[in-house]
C-alpha cells in the first residue's frame, strides 16, 4: 500500500517552486536511454505517469512527441500548466489512471516506482493504456549502488529522511524485471547506469558532498560496474 496522503502533502509543497533536483548532464543521461532503448518517434503519444512539476516531462519536447504528464499532486500540475506550456497536465491516481485501454504508445514513469512498496498495480495500468507495440520507461534508484544505500537506505546507519517521502525504497534489477514480466511486457531490459548528476539535495550534509558525488557518477559510468552498481536502473519493457 502507498500513503497516497504523503504523497500529496509533500509534493504538494513544490507548487511555489517546482522539483527538479538532476544537473542538465543527468537529465541528458537518462534521455540517451530512452532514445536507446523506446526509439521515440515523432506523433507518439507519450504520457509521464508520475510527472511531478514536469521537469523530466518538458525534456521529452525534444523527440516531438505528443506528450501528457499525469500526478496525482494537485499542487505539482498547477505548477506545470504555469510553467510548461503546449503539455497537457492532469491530476491522476497512476494506479487506476482512467485512461482509454490501448491508447497510449509510450508510458514513462519518472522516478517514481520506488514511491510505491508494490508498484505492479501501477505497471498493469501502464500496460492496459498501452497499444501493441507500445514501449514503458522508466528510472529509480538502485539498491546495489553503494552511495544510494548510504543516504536513501532506511537500514543504512547515516541514512538521510530529508527530501524524501517515507514511502520511497531503492529497488533492485531483480524486482524490476519480475513485476514487468508478470504485468505481460516482453523485451524487458532493466540495468544499472551513472552519470546522473543532481544540482540540488535537500540534506545539508549531502550538499558538501554532492560535487564528489557527481565526479564519481561520471567516473563509474565509464566502466562495466555501472551496469550492475549504476546510481540509476533503467527499465524498458514492450506490449
Amino acid at each position: 500500500m502507498q500513503d497516497k496522503r504523503e504523497e500529496i502533502s509533500f509534493f504538494d509543497s513544490f507548487e511555489s517552486d517546482g522539483y527538479d533536483v538532476f544537473a542538465k548532464r543527468g537529465y541528458n543521461r537518462i534521455l540517451h536511454e530512452f532514445q536507446t532503448l523506446v526509439n521515440p518517434m515523432p506523433g507518439e503519444i507519450a504520457i509521464d505517469f508520475g510527472c511531478g512539476t514536469g521537469a523530466f516531462t518538458s525534456k521529452l519536447r525534444r523527440f516531438r512527441l505528443k506528450i501528457r504528464g499525469i500526478d496525482i499532486s494537485k499542487g505539482c500540475i498547477e505548477y506545470a500548466r504555469k510553467k510548461y506550456k503546449g503539455i497537457k497536465f492532469g491530476i491522476r491516481d497512476i494506479e487506476k489512471t482512467g485512461l482509454r485501454s490501448n491508447s497510449v504508445d509510450i508510458v514513462v514513469f519518472s522516478g517514481v516506482l520506488h514511491h510505491f512498496q508494490d508498484f505492479s498495480v501501477t505497471v498493469k495500468e501502464a500496460y492496459r493504456v498501452l497499444r501493441k507495440g507500445g514501449r514503458v520507461f522508466a528510472y529509480d534508484p538502485n539498491k546495489k549502488n553503494p552511495i544510494m544505500w548510504m543516504y536513501r537506505d532506511r537500514k543504512s546507519p547515516i541514512h538521510s529522511t530529508k527530501g524524501k517521502t517515507k514511502n520511497e525504497r531503492l529497488l533492485t534489477v531483480e524486482e524490476i524485471h519480475k513485476v514487468l514480466i508478470k504485468a505481460g511486457f516482453h523485451d524487458v531490459i532493466v540495468r544499472g547506469i551513472s552519470d546522473v548528476g543532481f544540482k540540488y539535495v535537500k540534506s545539508n550534509i549531502g550538499k558538501l558532498f554532492l560535487p564528489a558525488y557527481n565526479i564519481i557518477e561520471w567516473a563509474i559510468d565509464k566502466t562495466p560496474f555501472a551496469r550492475y552498481y549504476g546510481s540509476f536502473l533503467i527499465s524498458k519493457g514492450e506490449k
